[in-house]
């Protein structure tokens, strides 16, 4: 599924290292993730307390792949704050 353009134009150009990522657990710092090159701060999402989302997922991690066999797609992120862009 496409990232619609809006979303895309509000992000910030901020980098993101997978170090920074990783230590955005949801324990340690705000959760964080990264789905198809982005960042979002999901700390504030009960659906994400201490950092695990359905007991499946964790904060910390980029999670493209799982966003395929999720219920929702990528317009669950819209309500998100973007971070920035995950360094390739």
């Amino acid at each position: 599924m496409a990232v619609p353009e809006q979303m895309e134009a509000k992000a910030p150009d901020r980098l993101v290292t997978r170090e920074e990522l990783a230590k955005h657990d949801g324990i340690r710092l705000p959760a964080w993730v990264a789905v198809k090159g982005s960042v979002y701060d999901v700390g504030r999402s009960f659906q994400w307390i201490k950092g695990k989302h359905q007991e499946l997922h964790f904060a910390g991690t980029e999670l493209s792949a799982g966003i395929l066999d999720a219920p929702h797609g990528m317009e669950v992120f819209k309500k998100f704050t973007r971070v920035g862009r995950l360094e390739e």
